[in-house]
């Protein structure tokens, strides 16, 4: 179906709230909106968080990265910007009667908030990402002028299926059960016995959860006009707001992170696996073209089924995650954006056999760990790289279901309306679908993502990567010299004790 108007025009002067605004999606959400569309006011879900009321919160939301162009471009956006006092673990989403006198005019609802982490227990997930969403979606029922609410889900809802279509799969567990579970049982520890139970064909609460919350969005798909998006793994920006932007330190721009600072040395992952992602910017235009899509379509009556869409690069990437990681290797990326606080040289060894991948672990990340913290220790400092160590090993197996299976979809939804609608917006896409498989376009994209480590996560200055470059190339002649001398006296230990 044809646009009936320009996406800039759709949101034009809305009211839109949003729950998760301080989150990676909902912070790029938000962005694009205030540079590209003349929405009228922003509402965020936020509630206090270590020291901080809601409004140091706002404040420290605006003083984000992400809007380091919008600052410059259009500094004035960022007043658009309101903080509702809430919470979506909570009923009514915590809002109280005077904060919601401010949301009647609310047309646009974009319900990001979820805990993404893979390994919550089944209390928290549930609370948040079922509990939340029905919340989400009671709220919205109360919204006179409501025309579109865009759910949030994830590329990964149904992990059991080996080809994902952008269409709804029924649950294989009722989500009024499972929150009645959550309110029924109260013993935590029994609740997470369930959950081997409960979550079998799942890897994780979180895809079981964000199952769940799909389900309860179809039931809702009458009474509401409600569409469910789903990203694949959310990884840099191409282009926008800026080339190879990095949003957070979190998932899998974490672990960049750590190859560049020589603290992950090896990754247990099929050689053929392409890990379907999201560039950052890519998934946010499409998200926008979709809600106006949602909106089209419920004009024109309710659908018989729920409206699902998706971002996926499996039909527009050709290459395996380890030749995008090789590619980097290979053409030393990591050195010309060499990061200045570093403990060795970066460098990942990616494997798909558990017992090489084991031996890397401890001889090439734990070792120099225990070296590194016994030093700390001498020092009368707390040791800091075993823990981290820990949470990498452990963040990485609860990954492993998705780095060792292959994802078949048949890519991004409605790809050549988005394209052919967006095209000279603000909101093309022509370009990026178009190069990737162009090798040079793969190199200044990772080379831009790592600058963005360095420069927005990192936070180290542009001034001092002659200096970071210069240690580098030390670290690499000492790392080389040792490796000989080892070598060296490993071939003498074995020419005396067998060859004389």
């Amino acid at each position: 179906m044809a646009m009936t108007q320009p996406l800039a025009e759709f949101f034009e002067g809305t009211e839109i709230f949003v729950t998760g605004g301080s989150g990676v999606v909902g912070k790029a959400l938000i962005e694009k909106l205030l540079r590209s569309c003349n929405v009228r006011r922003i509402f965020v879900l936020l509630r206090p968080r270590r020291e901080l009321n809601v409004e140091q919160r706002l404040a420290k939301l605006r003083q984000a990265a992400i809007f380091q162009v919008l600052r410059v471009q259009k500094p004035n956006e960022l007043d658009k910007l309101v903080a509702i006092p809430g919470d979506v673990s909570q009923q009514a989403l915590g809002i109280d009667a005077n904060h919601l006198k401010l949301l009647t005019q609310v047309s646009l609802v974009f319900h990001c908030a979820a805990t993404v982490r893979f390994d919550e227990p089944l209390r928290v997930a549930l609370q948040l990402n079922v509990g939340g969403t029905l919340e989400a979606l009671k709220f919205a029922e109360q919204l006179r002028h409501l025309r579109v609410f865009v759910h949030v889900s994830t590329f990964f809802s149904n992990p059991y299926l080996q080809r994902v279509e952008p269409k709804y799969y029924s649950s294989p567990m009722d989500w009024r059960l499972c929150l009645r579970l959550l309110h029924e049982i109260k013993d935590d520890d029994e609740l997470d016995a369930l959950t081997r139970k409960l979550i079998v064909g799942f890897p994780n609460t979180y895809t079981f959860t964000k199952n769940l919350a799909e389900s309860l969005i179809n039931d809702y798909r009458t009474r509401l006009p409600v569409i469910v998006y789903r990203p694949s793994i959310v990884l840099f920006a191409v282009r926008d707001p800026l080339p190879g932007y990095a949003p957070s330190l979190m998932g899998a721009m974490g672990l960049f992170s750590l190859v560049g600072a020589g603290l992950l040395k090896t990754v247990y992952i099929g050689n053929t696996v392409h890990l379907d992602i999201t560039p950052q910017d890519m998934g946010i235009k499409g998200m926008i073209y979709y809600t106006k899509c949602g909106y089209d379509a419920y004009q024109q009556g309710t659908p018989k089924e729920l409206l699902v869409f998706q971002t996926s690069s499996r039909t527009h990437i050709p290459y395996t995650f380890k030749e995008m990681a090789n590619h980097m290797d290979d053409y030393d990326l990591w050195y010309t954006g060499a990061f200045l606080n570093n403990l060795m040289v970066p460098g990942c060894h990616y494997t798909d056999n558990r017992f090489v991948y084991k031996f890397l672990v401890f001889t090439k990340q734990l070792i120099p760990a225990l070296l590194v913290d016994l030093l700390m220790v001498l020092f009368r400092r707390p040791p800091v790289l075993m823990p981290i160590m820990r949470k990498l090993y452990h963040t990485l197996e609860v990954m492993k279901p998705f780095m060792l299976n292959n994802y078949d979809s048949p890519g991004t939804s409605k790809i050549q309306h988005l394209l052919q609608e967006t095209k000279g917006t603000e909101f093309d896409l022509c370009e990026e679908y178009s190069t990737n498989y162009n090798p040079e376009r793969l190199t200044s994209a990772c080379s831009n993502m790592i600058l963005s480590i360095r420069h927005d996560l990192l936070k180290e200055h542009p001034s001092t990567l002659p200096r970071a470059q210069l240690i580098m190339r030390i670290k690499t002649v000492v790392y080389r010299a040792i490796l000989i001398y080892l070598l060296y006296k490993m071939l003498s230990w074995l020419w005396y004790h067998f060859l004389v």
